[in-house]
């Protein structure tokens, strides 16, 4: 199993009868960490919030257009609609040290792996 699964998006708390969807997003690896990349267009970076708590980390927000009051939306392949990635870590991770970065509706979050599971080389001697 890898670094992560997705979590249940049923189990989103949702206060107001709101749209809650689930972002695009891809995990990679390297020997030294996870990398999470998830598509957020449109989203101010004020408006992400991203956490971990024991076991989940969870990105979420809400995506809002501003339009005139005189537009009349034909068709929306983006929905305005709060957003929330609730993805499971495992023991092979460091927690503390969890890092993201947000640029033109792309938010990186990189999640190193826990010195004990990192390959080492074991010098032979002898």
């Amino acid at each position: 199993m890898s670094l992560l699964s997705k979590k249940d998006p049923q189990t989103a708390v949702q206060t107001a009868p709101r749209r809650t969807v689930i972002p695009r997003y891809d995990v990679s690896e390297t020997a030294d960490a996870f990398t999470i990349t998830a598509w957020l267009p449109g989203v101010e970076r004020s408006a992400i919030e991203t956490t971990v708590d024991g076991e989940v980390l969870t990105v979420s927000g809400r995506r809002a257009w501003a339009v005139p009051e005189s537009w009349t939306p034909v068709y929306r392949e983006i929905p305005q609609a709060d957003f929330r990635l609730a993805l499971g870590l495992d023991h092979r991770v460091n927690r503390e040290a969890i890092g993201a970065a947000y640029s033109q509706g792309v938010l990186t979050l990189t999640v190193p792996k826990a010195e004990a599971v990192k390959p080492r080389r074991i010098e032979i001697k002898g």
